[in-house]
């Protein structure tokens, strides 16, 4: 950009303009300027005329800056606008993708039992008790998985509220519990249902986690265990971490375990490793997601070791209260 014009003058004019100040025998005296020198009177027009030109400039610089500004102030409102969008996007995506998984979930139990209901309905007309009362046992089965179903929708839903930061719980008393609840179905399985506190490990333990969350998390862990163990035994082992901030859950099937490009979508709303034999044991695909869920939710994590014909190993860090 070019900002100002010099008015140039010729050689013979500045010869002409020294010429008549030669001819001036009066010397200014100091302090005081020759207006009537022709050059200096040039000069001093040169320079108003390029002081103007400048200001000239600077205003309009000062303008387009203060556009520039306007255009990026601007430009950043629409990029956060953008990002927020995309946000917003993503979260209906994943909600649209959660209401039709749950839809499917509870679409199909309740097709089981309209179709268990017209052939309970065939058994009684035919006067067959024993067919009757079978359907009747399968019609309860899958009310019982619609109901759990429902529960654990339930769960999800309550994990987008803020837990309460007080909340603490006893991990020894909530384990001792858990290991109660499902000890019945071990013992159905001739499965060895075992507990293993590090002998460092002493009284009461207490976890940064609500009672409720941490009772989710042992008992899907443990009913996961149960339903893909066919012999051997589950073990719940219980460590505090070197720097003791951190308590430590193993829980070590010797199940089926998982194939390695199930296991990164294990946690998933949803996803089954095995549709069919996961149907077979009731599961409605949310377990491992709603531990995910209440574990993170109090700054925790969660992993996964697994082989094929070996067995699992999911690993639970909850902060110290």
């Amino acid at each position: 950009m070019r900002l100002f014009n010099w008015h140039l003058v010729s050689r013979e004019e500045l010869k002409r303009l020294q010429d008549i100040s030669r001819q001036d025998v009066h010397t200014p005296s100091r302090g005081q300027a020759r207006f009537d020198d022709p050059e200096l009177l040039l000069l001093a027009k040169n320079f108003a005329r390029t002081r103007a030109e400048l200001q000239s400039k600077i205003q309009q610089l000062e303008v387009e800056q203060s556009k520039l500004k306007s255009k990026r102030a601007a430009s950043q409102k629409v990029g956060e606008s953008a990002e927020q969008a995309r946000k917003e996007a993503r979260l209906e995506h994943m909600q649209t993708d959660f209401i039709a998984a749950a839809s499917h979930e509870i679409k199909t139990p309740l097709a089981g039992i309209e179709a268990l209901g017209d052939a309970l309905q065939m058994a009684l007309q035919d006067n067959n008790l024993d067919a009757a009362n079978e359907f009747v046992q399968h019609i309860k089965t899958e009310t019982s998985r619609m109901r759990a179903l429902a529960e654990e929708l339930l769960d999800l839903s309550r994990f987008d509220e803020n837990p309460d930061s007080d909340s603490v719980s006893d991990m020894r008393g909530a384990i001792d519990n858990a290991i109660l609840v499902h000890s019945r179905a071990a013992k159905s399985k001739n499965l060895e249902l075992n507990i293993h506190f590090n002998e460092d490990i002493d009284g009461i333990l207490l976890a940064k986690i609500s009672p409720t969350d941490l009772s989710i998390v042992l008992d899907n862990l443990l009913d996961n265990a149960l339903h893909y163990t066919k012999e051997g035994s589950i073990d719940l082992r219980v460590s505090l971490s070197p720097d003791g901030k951190m308590w430590t859950l193993e829980l070590q099937d010797t199940g089926v375990g998982i194939a390695a490009h199930d296991q990164p979508h294990v946690f998933e709303r949803f996803y089954r490793a095995d549709r069919s034999r996961s149907r077979d044991n009731g599961g409605t695909g949310l377990g491992l997601a709603l531990v995910t869920k209440a574990v993170e939710r109090w700054n925790g994590e969660v992993s996964l070791q697994s082989k094929l014909g070996v067995g699992s190993t999911f690993t639970v860090r909850l902060p110290v209260a």
